[in-house]
Formats: structure tokens, C-alpha cells, sequence
């Protein structure tokens, strides 16, 4: 059995990669690529295009989209000063075209490269549940490592279209910034919080995020919340 997996989807302008770098870590890399003017593609060691890390979760998510349970999925990614949004969907209710976005790169796929992508990261997870979440392992010297270990994921925003869901997770870094806020409790979920601003916007807050007591029974009154500047960014509250 391979230890390592790399697929390209080429396009006339865009190409989305996937790749595993060993059977033994629980993420994957997405890449996209854009076709420069004098034909070659962009180079990810040199930095360019875009490429994300993704956990299994949000692999399971993707084939969620891909078997068709699922209208879409959006994620957003934050660690300190880089976010990027990415989104794997279905562009109509015919479910026949693919589209893969990353921040500004967009990629479509079609049968049979839909098929194809669905049993690959099939295969990846498989070998992931066995080999990436139990015992010790040393990963292999040169493979490439993600220095960006530290991260906690919130799923949020589970609604329905045409009879599917559509969901939305966040993964971020760890970080110290914080910022303060002022808002109302609303509704209360095992690990997040519902709050409402004075515009009377709304907005889920992850309880991961809150580095300040609250008082749970309190839905009627302003509360200070002291919170991880990304999920401010990440909502765009204004305050």
C-alpha cells in the first residue's frame, strides 16, 4: 500500500490538486493553480496559488457533497493574518458540475473527474481512520509539514436546500488577540453561543472562543463577551 497520494485535475486555466502526504498524518492538501501567460502552471513551492490544509472532518464534509447528502460546504480557514475561504459545491440542482473555490481560484469539475475525486478521498480517509488516529508514527524525512498544527474546527450554520444541507465549518489557529464586545445572549448550544447586537444582527459565537464569564440565564440584558479576534473578522461584527 502506498504511503503518499497526488491527483491533478487539469483545466485550460485552472487546476485543483489534491494531495496526501502520508497515510500516517490526518490532513491532506488542496491546491489550485492558474495557467500562466506563457503556459506554465504556478508552482506551489514556489509559493504560488493556493493551497490549503484540510482535517478529515472537513474531508468527510466534502464527500458528504460529493454523494450528493450535501448541497455544499463552505469553510473558512484563519491563522494570524491569512484567511481564506473555501467552498466545495454543486453548482445547480442538476448536481452534474463541481465547483472548488479558494479564495479568488475556482475550479469546476465534471464526470468522470467528480467520480474520480469522490473515491480518491474515499481511499485517503480510509487509510487516515487506520493509520493517522491511533498508536505513534515518525513521519518520513522530506515529507513537507504544516508548522500550523494547533488548530480547533466549529461547524455552524446547518441549513436545507432542495432537500440537502448546507453546512459551514471554521478552523483557526490558536491565538492570543482578542477584542471586546457587547452583545445579548440569545440561544444557547452545547458549544456555541447565539448573541445579538444592538443593530440586531446575529451571530454564533464558538464558546471556545469566549475568554470572559457570561451569565447563561441573562437573555435580556448586554453582556461583555472577550473573544478571539478572528471570529470578529470571520462575521464581520460591527460593533
Amino acid at each position: 500500500m502506498t504511503d503518499f497520494h497526488t491527483k491533478t485535475f487539469y483545466g485550460n486555466k485552472t487546476s485543483v490538486v489534491i494531495s496526501s502526504p502520508s497515510k500516517t498524518v490526518p490532513y491532506i492538501f488542496l491546491s489550485c493553480l492558474h495557467r500562466k501567460e506563457d503556459g506554465s502552471w504556478e508552482k506551489t513551492f514556489e509559493g504560488e496559488g493556493k493551497t490549503v490544509k484540510l482535517s478529515v472532518e472537513e474531508i468527510i464534509c466534502i464527500l458528504d457533497v460529493l454523494n450528493r447528502k450535501s448541497a455544499n460546504w463552505r469553510g473558512y480557514h484563519v491563522f494570524k493574518d491569512r484567511k481564506t475561504e473555501i467552498y466545495v459545491g454543486w453548482e445547480d440542482e442538476t448536481r452534474q458540475v463541481l465547483r472548488i473555490k479558494l479564495g479568488n481560484y475556482t475550479k469546476k469539475l465534471r464526470f468522470p473527474n467528480t467520480n474520480l475525486l469522490n473515491l480518491l478521498l474515499e481511499h485517503i480517509l480510509a487509510e487516515k481512520i487506520e493509520f493517522a488516529t491511533s498508536g505513534t508514527f515518525e513521519v518520513k524525512k522530506g515529507t513537507e509539514i504544516d508548522e500550523e498544527r494547533e488548530y480547533g474546527l466549529f461547524t455552524e450554520h446547518i441549513t436545507s436546500r432542495d432537500g440537502l444541507t448546507v453546512v459551514e465549518t471554521t478552523e483557526y489557529g490558536v491565538s492570543r488577540d482578542t477584542l471586546e464586545l457587547q452583545a445579548i445572549i440569545k440561544v444557547e448550544s452545547p458549544k456555541a453561543l447565539l448573541i445579538t447586537m444592538d443593530n440586531g444582527d446575529e451571530f454564533w459565537i464558538p464558546k471556545s472562543t469566549i475568554h470572559s464569564s457570561y451569565d447563561i440565564n441573562n437573555k435580556t440584558e448586554k453582556q461583555s463577551f472577550i473573544v478571539d479576534k478572528w471570529i470578529i473578522e470571520r462575521n464581520q461584527i460591527i460593533q
